[in-house]
C-alpha cells in the first residue's frame, strides 16, 4: 500500500526528476514548477483517456481483452444521451436498408 508521501509525488517536466508536488522548485535542475502546465497535462490525459485511441490502448494493454472490451463498450453506452441512442439507431437502420435494397 503506497504511503500518502508516494502518492503526491511527480517528475519534474524539464529533467524527470521525482519531485514532491509541494516543492516550488526542482532540486536537481533548479527550474521552477508551474500549475499551468500541470493542469495541461492532466487534461490532455484526461482527454487521452476519453478519447477512442486510449480506449483501444486500454482494450489492447488489458490482459482479459473481452472483457476491457465489454467495460469500454458499457462506459461508452452509459455516456450516451437519448438523441445519440437515437442517432445511432437510425444510422444502424439506414445502412441494414441500403444493404437489403442491394441484395
Amino acid at each position: 500500500m503506497a504511503t500518502q508521501q508516494e502518492t503526491i509525488m511527480q517528475h519534474c517536466p524539464s529533467c524527470g526528476h521525482e519531485r514532491d508536488l509541494t516543492a516550488m522548485r526542482c532540486p536537481e535542475c533548479g527550474s521552477f514548477y508551474s500549475k499551468v502546465i500541470e493542469l495541461i497535462e492532466q487534461e490532455a490525459a484526461a482527454e487521452e483517456q476519453a478519447s477512442l485511441k486510449g480506449r483501444w490502448r486500454r482494450v489492447i494493454g488489458a490482459a482479459d481483452k473481452r472483457h476491457a472490451l465489454a467495460e469500454e463498450y458499457r462506459q461508452f453506452k452509459a455516456g450516451l444521451t437519448l438523441t445519440a441512442k437515437f442517432t445511432l439507431w437510425v444510422i444502424v437502420a439506414f445502412v441494414f436498408a441500403l444493404v437489403v435494397t442491394v441484395l
